[in-house]
C-alpha cells in the first residue's frame, strides 16, 4: 500500500515534469539556432557498445543493433520477447505464459551447467539498471570476445546494451501519445482431451476386457454421465484484456535536451486469477554546463503488481479433471465439499477429490515490486581529442510476495490454511569512470580508453509463514508460526579496464582490450580474474581495387579472440554464507569468431559468423567429506564447448517512389559438447524421475532414459529396446529389462526468424516469424494423461479427435502409435521413456501489424506530425508436431523442471489489439 501511494505520487510528479518541460521548450524555441551537435546527427550511424560509441564501419566484432521501431511491433512488456526471432544466434523462449514473466535468453549456446545463463545488461553506459521497453532508443546485442571482453566476468552469456531515448538540443517540443487495447486469448495448440462420450467408451472397454459386464459397468459409470461434458480447460482458461498506454515529450533549447515519459501496461492472464500491471516513468536531461562540461541526468521508477497461480492444484485440475465432474452446485455456485460428494450432490469421478476452482474464490499468490534509480553522467571535454566520462548510478529495489491458502479450501499440506509473507530489499551503487581519447592524423587514427568501475550492493530477504488462521484473515499475527528465515548479503566488486584501437585509411582496424576484475562473492584467494581480447577488421570495400564498381557497396572481414568470464554471479550471491570453505573462482570462456559483412548495391546486406566458445572451470556441486559439516561444495571442475555458424540477410526488395518492401532472415546452428568433467565421471540430472546425462562428448542437455520401440502389432504390448555391450538392439515388453540410453537432446539443431515489411503512402504491413528445429521436449503430463489405462481418475488425451494422427491398438496386425489400453496399465507403458519425448520443432507466425498514417497523405504535418492507427496480433498460428498446448519450453533447468521439460505448462497467449499513435 505504501509503495502504491509513492508510485501514484511519482506518476503525478512525472506528468507535471513533462508538462513543465513542454512549457520550457515553448518559451525557448525562438532562441534555437540550429547548431545541433554532431552526436545527434550521427545517432543512427553510430552504435553503442556500452562503454563506447563507435562508427558502424569501424566495428570488428559481432554486434547487432535494432531500433525501437523494429522492437515494439510485438505486444509485450519484456525486451526478450521483443528480440525473439530477430537476431541470429540469440535463442529466446518463454518457460511460462504468466503475464509479467521474462523470456529465457540464450546467446550462442549453453555455457554453464548449474547456473542459469543470463546476459549482462548495460543501460546508458552503466552495467545493470532498469528500463521500460517504450523508452528504448536502440538495443545492441554483443556476441563475441571482441565486444564482450571488456565486460569481464559473466559476459560469456552475452551483453545487451540498451540506450534510452533523449531529446535533441535545439528541437521543438515533440509529444507522442500511444494507446493500445485488445484481447489476450489462451492457446491450446494440439492439446485435446477426451470428451464425455470418448472417455465413457474408453473406460467401458477397459472394464470389459477385465471381465466386467455391461450391467456392472453401468453401476460404476451410469449412462447418465454421457449427459455431462464439462470442459475444465474452459473453466480455468479464458480471454482477457491487454492494454498499453504511453506518453512522452522530447525536445530542447540551445543548451538543454530533455525527454520525459510515463507508461501504463496491464495484461490479464489467460489462466484464472492471474495478471500483471506495470507503470513506469522516466526523465532524461542532457545539459551543456560549460563549453568543456556537459551532463546527463536520468531519473526513473518502475512499479509492478503480479497475480500468480494460487497453487499447483489449479493447473493440475485444468489439465486432468474428468468431464463427468461438475465444479458447481445446482445453482451454478462453486462449492467445496471435502468428501466423495461433488458440489451438485454427485460422486467425484476424478482421482483428486477436490475442486480447485472453489479455491480461486479465496486463495491467492501476489507479488509487487518497486524500484527507483538515478543516473548522473558527467563528460569533461579536456581537449578536442580527450574526454573524461564519469557515470554514476544508484538503484533501490523492494518487493513483497504473499501466498494465502484459506482454511475453507483444500490443501493436503496445510489443511488449516497457510499464509506466507516474503520481502526483498536491495540497494546498489555503481560508478564507471573512463578517460577516452581519439586522434586522427592523415590515414592514421588511434583511439583508446582507460577506466575503472566500482560497485557495492546489499540485499536482504525475510520470510515468515504461519498456519491455523480464521477464515478470510490474511494477517500473520492471526496464525500459528510455522517458519521464519532471512538473510542479508552484502557485496562489492571493482574493475580496471583498458582498450586501444587503430585504423589505417579506414581500411585496416585492430582493437585490443584488457580487464582486471574482482568480486567479493568468490573465495578470498580467488576473486580476481583477467580478461584480454583482440579483434581485427579489413574493410575491403574501401580498397582502391574496389573503386569503380557499383555492385559490392560494403565488404568487411573481421576476426577476434578473447577471454571472458562465466561466473554466474546472480546465482552465487545466494551461496555467500558458505563460500569461505570453497576455492571457487570465476570460470573462463575462450571465445573465437570469424565473420564477414557484405552489402550489394546498397540493397542487400548479409552477415556470416563462425564461432567457437570453450567454457572452462565451470561450476559443479561436488560431494564433501562429512567432517566438513556440508554435503557438497561448488568447484570449478567442468568444461563445455559451443561452436556454430550464424547467417543473416536483409534485403530492400523495393525502394521506388512511395513503395518500400524489406525482407529479413536469420538462422543459427550451434553444437554443444561437454569437453571435460572431474575425473571424467558422468552424472545424471534428475527431476520427477526424468533424467538428463552430463557426459563428456555429449550435449549438455542430453535426454537419458529407456528407448521406446513402439507397439507390438500382434498383441498391442508396449516395446522398448535392449542394447547389449556391442550395441546390438533387440526389443522387449518388459520395462525393467530395457536399457537406458541417450535418446535426444533439449538443444535445437537450428533456430531463427523471418520477417518482412511493405509500405505505400502511409499504409504499412509487417510480419514477423520465428522457428526452432531439432530439439526434443519431454511431455511429463502424458505419463498421467496418456497412460493406457493406468489412471482411470484422470481425463486422457483424445485419440479419436487427436490432431496428430494418433491411433490405439485394437486388433492383431494393426500398426498403432499407442499400445492396447488395459485397466491399471499395460506393462508399465506410461513409465519414463522416449515414448513421451516429442519433437519440439515449430514455426510460429509471431506478429502481424497493419497500420496507416493519415499524416502521410491526408493531414498536413503543420497540425500533426503523425496520426497512425493500427491493428496488431501476436502468436497467430503455430505449426508443430508437439502434443501439448505450446512448444515454447524453458531453456534452463529449475528446481522443478529440467531444461526442455513440459509439465502443467502455462501457455503463451495470442494477443489481438488495436491502437492509435499521435505525434505533434
Amino acid at each position: 500500500m505504501y509503495h502504491s501511494i509513492i508510485a501514484k505520487r511519482l506518476s503525478i510528479v512525472f506528468l507535471c515534469t513533462i508538462l513543465a518541460m513542454t512549457a520550457y521548450a515553448e518559451t525557448n524555441v525562438e532562441s534555437m539556432v540550429g547548431d545541433t551537435l554532431d552526436v545527434d546527427a550521427q545517432r543512427y550511424r553510430d552504435l553503442s557498445l556500452g562503454y563506447a560509441v563507435v562508427e558502424k564501419d569501424e566495428i570488428s566484432s559481432s554486434v547487432v543493433t535494432l531500433s525501437s521501431e523494429v522492437l515494439t511491433d510485438v505486444i509485450t512488456n519484456d525486451i526478450g520477447n521483443m528480440l525473439q526471432g530477430k537476431i541470429a544466434g540469440v535463442q529466446i523462449s518463454n518457460s511460462t505464459g504468466q503475464p509479467g514473466s521474462v523470456a529465457d535468453i540464450n546467446i550462442r549456446g549453453m555455457g554453464s551447467i548449474i547456473a542459469k545463463g543470463v546476459p549482462v545488461y548495460v543501460v546508458d553506459g552503466v552495467v545493470g539498471g532498469i528500463f521500460n521497453p517504450d523508452d528504448v532508443e536502440t538495443v545492441s546485442v554483443l556476441k563475441d570476445a571482441g565486444s564482450l571482453g571488456i565486460y569481464g566476468a559473466s559476459a560469456a552469456d552475452g551483453v545487451i546494451v540498451v540506450t534510452t531515448k533523449t531529446g535533441k538540443r535545439n528541437e521543438k517540443p515533440r509529444v507522442i501519445l500511444r494507446s493500445t487495447i485488445g484481447s489476450t486469448q489462451p492457446l491450446s495448440g494440439n492439446f485435446n482431451m477426451m470428451d464425455s462420450k470418448e472417455l465413457y467408451e474408453y473406460q467401458k472397454k477397459l472394464f470389459s476386457d477385465k471381465g466386467v459386464d455391461a450391467s456392472s459397468f453401468e453401476v460404476l459409470r451410469p449412462a447418465a454421465l454421457l449427459e455431462d461434458n464439462y470442459n475444465w480447460q474452459n473453466y480455468f482458461f479464458s480471454n482477457g484484456l491487454i492494454q498499453n498506454h504511453y506518453v512522452s515529450v522530447a525536445g530542447g533549447g540551445r543548451k538543454l535536451g530533455y525527454y520525459g515519459s510515463f507508461n501504463y501496461y496491464r495484461q490479464d492472464g489467460t489462466f484464472i486469477n492471474t495478471g500483471y500491471e506495470h507503470f513506469s516513468g522516466r526523465v532524461n536531461l542532457d545539459a551543456e554546463i560549460t563549453r568543456w562540461l556537459d551532463m546527463r541526468l536520468s531519473t526513473y521508477f518502475n512499479r509492478s503488481n503480479t497475480e500468480n497461480e494460487a497453487s499447483w492444484h489449479m493447473m493440475n485440475d485444468a489439465y486432468s479433471k474428468m468431464p463427468w465432474d461438475n465444479p458447481c452446485d445446482a445453482d451454478g455456485n462453486l462449492v467445496y465439499i471435502s468428501s466423495a460428494t461433488r458440489p451438485d450432490g454427485g460422486t467425484w469421478y476424478s482421482q483428486d477429490k477436490w475442486n480447485a476452482l472453489h479455491n480461486t474464490q479465496y486463495d491467492y499468490s501476489r507479488s509487487n515490486s518497486f524500484s527507483i534509480g538515478a543516473d548522473v553522467q558527467l563528460n569533461f571535454h579536456i581537449t578536442d581529442w580527450l574526454t573524461l566520462q564519469s557515470a554514476n548510478r544508484f538503484l533501490h529495489y523492494s518487493g513483497k510476495h504473499v501466498v494465502y491458502e484459506d482454511p475453507r479450501t483444500f490443501h493436503s499440506e496445510h489443511p488449516d490454511g497457510y499464509l506466507e509473507n516474503s520481502g526483498d530489499l536491495s540497494n546498489s551503487f555503481c560508478t564507471t569512470d573512463i578517460l577516452k581519447a581519439a586522434y586522427r592524423l592523415g590515414d592514421h587514427s588511434v583511439n583508446g580508453m582507460i577506466g575503472g568501475e566500482y560497485s557495492i550492493w546489499q540485499s536482504e530477504n525475510t520470510l515468515a509463514g504461519g498456519v491455523g488462521m480464521p477464515n478470510g484473515v490474511d494477517a500473520l499475527n492471526a496464525t500459528v508460526p510455522l517458519t521464519v528465515s532471512g538473510n542479508r548479503i552484502p557485496g562489492s566488486s571493482w574493475a580496471v579496464f583498458f582498450q586501444a584501437g587503430y585504423d589505417y585509411g579506414k581500411r585496416y582496424f585492430i582493437n585490443a582490450t584488457f580487464r582486471v576484475e574482482s568480486c567479493s562473492v568468490f573465495a578470498p584467494d580467488h576473486r580476481i580474474g583477467y580478461f584480454p581480447s583482440v579483434s581485427a577488421g579489413w574493410l575491403i570495400s574501401n580498397e582502391e581495387f574496389m573503386r569503380g564498381q557499383n555492385i559490392v557497396s560494403f565488404l568487411k572481414l573481421r576476426a577476434n579472440y578473447g577471454i571472458t568470464g562465466n561466473a554466474g554471479i546472480p546465482y552465487y550471491r545466494y551461496q555467500a554464507t558458505r563460500l569461505a570453505i570453497s576455492n571457487m573462482n570465476c570460470g573462463y570462456s575462450n571465445m573465437a569468431d570469424v565473420g564477414i559483412d557484405l552489402s550489394f548495391i546498397n540493397r542487400i546486406s548479409m552477415s556470416v559468423d563462425l564461432y567457437q566458445t570453450d567454457n572452462t572451470g565451470l561450476l559443479l556441486n561436488v560431494p564433501l567429506a562429512p567432517s566438513t559439516g556440508f554435503y557438497k561444495d561448488t568447484e570449478n571442475s567442468a568444461s563445455v564447448r559451443n561452436r556454430g555458424i550464424e547467417y543473416s540477410i536483409d534485403a530492400n526488395v523495393i525502394n521506388i517512389d512511395k513503395w518500400r518492401w524489406n525482407i529479413g532472415f536469420n538462422i543459427a546452428f550451434n553444437q554443444n559438447r561437454v569437453t571435460s568433467l572431474q575425473n571424467h565421471i558422468s552424472y545424471l540430472s534428475v527431476n520427477g524421475g526424468v533424467s538428463q546425462q552430463v557426459k563428456e562428448s555429449q550435449d549438455l542437455n542430453s535426454w537419458y532414459m529407456k528407448e521406446w520401440a513402439g507397439v507390438d502389432s500382434e498383441n498391442g504390448d508396449p516395446l522398448w529396446y535392449v542394447i547389449d555391450n556391442d550395441g546390438a538392439r533387440t526389443t522387449t515388453n518388459n520395462y525393467n529389462l530395457a536399457t537406458p540410453t541417450v535418446v535426444g537432446k533439449a538443444s535445437p539443431l537450428f533456430f531463427g526468424g523471418l520477417g518482412t515489411q511493405v509500405s505505400w503512402m502511409g499504409l504499412s504491413l509487417s510480419i514477423s516469424t520465428n522457428f526452432t528445429y531439432g530439439n526434443k521436449i519431454y511431455n511429463y503430463n502424458r505419463q498421467a494423461l496418456d497412460a493406457d489405462g493406468a489412471y482411470i481418475g484422470y481425463n486422457q488425451y483424445s485419440i479419436d479427435n487427436n490432431k496428430l494422427g494418433w491411433s490405439r491398438w485394437q486388433n492383431p496386425g494393426e500398426q498403432a502409435t499407442h499400445p492396447k489400453a488395459e485397466l491399471n496399465g499395460n506393462k508399465m507403458s506410461n513409465m519414463v521413456s522416449s515414448r513421451y519425448l516429442e519433437d519440439g520443432s515449430f514455426f510460429r507466425l509471431k506478429n502481424i501489424t497493419l497500420s496507416y498514417d493519415f499524416c502521410s497523405t491526408l493531414i498536413p504535418k503543420k497540425y500533426l506530425t503523425k496520426l497512425r492507427v493500427f491493428v496488431s496480433a501476436d502468436n497467430i498460428a503455430t505449426a508443430t508436431g508437439f502434443s501439448g498446448m505450446d512448444p515454447e519450453i524453458g531453456l534452463y533447468a529449475s528446481s522443478y523442471k529440467l531444461a526442455g521439460m513440459c509439465s502443467d505448462q502455462y501457455p503463451v497467449a495470442r494477443n489481438i489489439v488495436g491502437g492509435i499513435e499521435i505525434e505533434f
